[in-house]
């Protein structure tokens, strides 16, 4: 059953940067949020310059200073993962806000991994005049995301695989 929400990605000046549909599937607790993006039904506004067919799940840290949107293909295979270093999000009726800190931990099949975009972090904060605890915030939801993905810890554990597998499922036959 559809449980339908939007998601805002914000810019620390408060700027909407994406703003992307989808279906809150599940929840950790007071931790996570996890949203479902099909990109046959939900489409990402402005438009993103490649747009994939397939899925998207966000984990969305309530507590933690990450975001992470994981993509998978339209048969449910893992292409990639972003992690985004973020202030935790908020939630408002059906919308989830979180505040982008520029800096990525981008993981591919395999389970390969880097960070990215520290130069763009850099100008960024200084630009908009982050505070030293915003940027100690974006760089403890990296050491998170590294954390997790080399300790295989939720959401490189196989949760969302399991999530996207039960909403194919309940489609029918591919």
């Amino acid at each position: 059953m559809p449980n339908p929400v939007t998601v805002r990605k914000l810019k620390y000046d408060g700027t909407v940067r994406y703003s992307w549909p989808g279906d809150l599937i599940d929840a950790r607790g007071q931790e996570w949020l996890i949203v479902l993006h099909d990109s046959e039904r939900h489409s990402k506004s402005p438009p993103a310059p490649v747009t994939a067919a397939g899925f998207g799940i966000h984990t969305i840290g309530l507590r933690q200073p990450l975001t992470i949107l994981h993509a998978f293909d339209p048969l449910g295979n893992f292409l990639e993962a972003k992690c985004d270093a973020a202030l935790p999000a908020a939630l408002r009726g059906r919308t989830i806000d979180f505040v982008d800190l520029d800096l990525d931990v981008v993981v591919v099949p395999g389970g390969d991994h880097y960070v990215r975009d520290l130069d763009v972090f850099q100008e960024r904060a200084a630009a908009m005049h982050y505070p030293p605890d915003v940027r100690r915030a974006a760089w403890r939801g990296i050491l998170h995301a590294l954390r997790a993905i080399r300790r295989r810890r939720f959401p490189f554990d196989g949760t969302l695989e399991a999530l996207l597998g039960r909403e194919l499922a309940a489609r029918g036959p591919l």
